[in-house]
């Protein structure tokens, strides 16, 4: 009667397939509510103060092929996570913003947070269980993961961020407490951040974007220890936008590079 359900009990689906390898996962609704105050009167009223707000975030380890990086732009997506033979899911999901991380000494990090547009609800009607088989495990590792980026061949890279955001709109009309449409907003937006340990490199000019902004090369590719490829990112028609350089008496000299882009 109390007891808890622990990590092993619970599982996660994304349209129709479980997805392994996750180290945390939120799925959660918030309401804005107005208290209303009236002349003549000591108590007040709460009322509705916005929609819905339902979000899902997923942080999971990049170890096989990611079925997530391809909902990224205006796919619909459904979710539940189940327990005790129920679910509690989605039908009408948004992929909002798709994250990597890479660092020296550990497996590379997904993290995805979407924006759900239906109703959240336990049932059957809201399992995304399915037959989607799951694909063949890889373990990443440092020496299996390359990237091609300014200074990146003869100065040692510790570590990248990347990040795909997308926008949608949700179209509220009166009558109706869900969106009757979601309209996604193009382009989608690029970004990440590049950690390299100096050899020779040196900032560009702190102008330099200003009359420089040509498309730049990067891109990540990450594999399995094996060779197997996992996942190749990109940034299109990638800017270079900002640089910082930082110097400690504990450490050497580190440069990190920030890059945008868009599609």
């Amino acid at each position: 009667m109390f007891g808890l359900i622990t990590n092993y009990e619970n599982k996660l689906f994304i349209s129709g397939q479980e997805i392994v390898g996750v180290e945390d996962v939120n799925i959660s609704y918030s309401n804005t509510n107005t208290i209303n105050r009236f002349i003549g009167y000591s108590i007040g009223t709460s009322t509705i103060g916005g929609a819905t707000q339902q979000k899902m975030t997923i942080a999971r380890n990049l170890i096989y092929v990611d079925p997530l990086l391809a909902y990224t732009g205006n796919s619909i997506i459904s979710g539940s996570v189940n327990y005790n033979g129920n679910s509690y899911g989605f039908k009408s999901g948004y992929m909002e913003q798709y994250m990597v991380n890479c660092a020296v000494g550990s497996v590379p990090k997904v993290t995805v947070n979407m924006s759900i547009y239906d109703e959240l609800m336990t049932g059957t009607i809201n399992n995304a269980s399915g037959s989607v088989s799951t694909p063949t495990i890889y373990i990443p590792n440092q020496g299996s993961i390359s990237l091609t980026c300014d200074n990146s061949t003869t100065n040692r890279v510790v570590g990248f961020d990347y990040s795909i955001k997308a926008t949608q709109k949700p179209i509220y009309t009166i009558g109706s407490k869900l969106p009757i449409d979601v309209v996604y907003l193009s382009p989608l937006e690029f970004s990440a951040t590049v950690q390299v340990e100096v050899d020779d490199a040196f900032l560009s000019s702190g102008m330099a974007f200003l009359t420089a902004r040509a498309n730049k090369t990067v891109t990540f590719s990450i594999a399995g220890r094996t060779g197997n490829l996992l996942q190749t990112l990109t940034i299109p028609k990638a800017s270079l936008v900002g640089e910082s350089l930082s110097s400690t008496a504990e450490g050497g000299v580190k440069i990190t590079l920030n890059y945008i882009g868009h599609q």
